[in-house]
C-alpha cells in the first residue's frame, strides 16, 4: 500500500487517521501540545 504524499509531511504519521488537513484539534493537541495551527499542514 502506497502512502500519500501528505502523510509524507506528517510529524506523526503513526496517529494519522486520514490526511493531515482532518486532524480533529484533539488529535492536533495530542501530537503537537497547544499549537495555533497544525504544523503538519502546509499552505499552498
Amino acid at each position: 500500500m502506497c502512502k500519500s504524499e501528505s502523510t509524507k509531511e506528517c510529524e506523526h504519521p503513526e496517529r494519522l487517521k486520514g490526511k493531515p488537513e482532518e486532524c480533529s484539534p484533539e488529535q492536533i493537541k495530542e501530537c503537537h501540545g497547544d499549537v495555533k495551527e497544525h504544523p503538519c499542514v502546509k499552505e499552498k
